[in-house]
């Protein structure tokens, strides 16, 4: 399964669906068309740790729930649909469950608190469920290196019913090279899909005509708020003159010194305005 672009795999569902923190559905489509290369992570070190650490992650979930875990010996294909494939870290012995192995950061340890399990995580535990035909799943996560969860996913067939009509829809787009609609994250990957300039016009439809007007109209409503934004900030600036700051029963707000920095340009000593909620209000 080392060359993506002839299937939709689990690390890809949640991108289908337009739920991926790392990819939207047109940088998806682009690298399944061969119109951009995927991005190369072979020396992006949380995927070399990810993958050192897996079998750590498999063996600590063993020590842990007293289930024993295999690897599992082959890729697996949805038995309608050849393009929608799977691989899966970890069988349960004795079982038809399935294990998935994951690292955080520290950072992402919100994500994991309680009952909760990142979307694009339960998206490809789901869809290798689906994928294999089994009920359960188990994801089991290590979390900045010294915090350690594993959590259950059961199979969801209005889930896996969403999934496939997504993936369906969305390989109809690479088979036809009809590009999805783009996202706000799109907005700097253009560049990348399109990066030259010709010299032809486009007529517009009366959607663009639209679009355009929209456009302008929310960088005119844009600046009006900046405008707004400052001119609030400055009266705040005014009421605290020479003091610290304003205490209201919901918010502190502080006009704090701040110290020039020197490390290229000189620049002089200022003070910045910080506002922010308290705790429990």
């Amino acid at each position: 399964m080392n060359d993506r672009k002839g299937f939709i795999g689990g690390s890809d569902i949640a991108a289908v669906m337009g739920v991926s923190p790392w990819k939207t559905p047109l940088q998806l489509w682009a690298e399944k068309t061969g119109q951009v290369e995927p991005e190369d992570l072979s020396d992006k070190e949380n995927i070399h740790f990810g993958t050192i650490l897996e079998d750590v992650v498999a063996k600590e979930f063993e020590r842990r729930t007293d289930m024993k875990v295999r690897r599992a010996p082959k890729n697996y294909v949805h038995p309608d649909y050849d393009y929608m494939r799977c691989q899966v870290d970890r069988l349960i012995t004795g079982s038809e469950d399935l294990l998935e192995c994951k690292t955080a950061s520290a950072w992402n340890a919100k994500a994991w608190e309680g009952d909760e399990i990142p979307l694009s995580y339960i998206l490809q535990v789901s869809w290798q469920l689906m994928i294999t035909g089994r009920k359960v799943g188990y994801i089991a996560v290590l979390i900045g290196g010294q915090k350690f969860l594993w959590k259950k996913i059961e199979a969801d067939y209005e889930l896996f019913g969403n999934m496939r009509d997504a993936a369906i829809q969305f390989w109809g787009m690479v088979k036809n090279n009809i590009p999805p609609v783009a996202m706000p994250a799109d907005n700097s990957f253009m560049v990348e899909l399109y990066p030259n300039a010709g010299d032809q016009m486009k007529a517009a439809t009366q959607d663009v005509i639209d679009a355009i007007a929209m456009l302008q109209q929310t960088k005119a409503q844009i600046a009006d708020l900046e405008d707004t934004k400052k001119g609030i900030e400055a009266q705040l600036k005014e009421i605290i003159g020479d003091n610290l700051g304003i205490d209201t029963p919901e918010y502190t707000v502080k006009w704090i010194f701040t110290k020039g920095s020197t490390y290229t340009v000189t620049k002089k000593d200022s003070r910045m305005l910080r506002i922010t909620k308290k705790k429990g209000v």
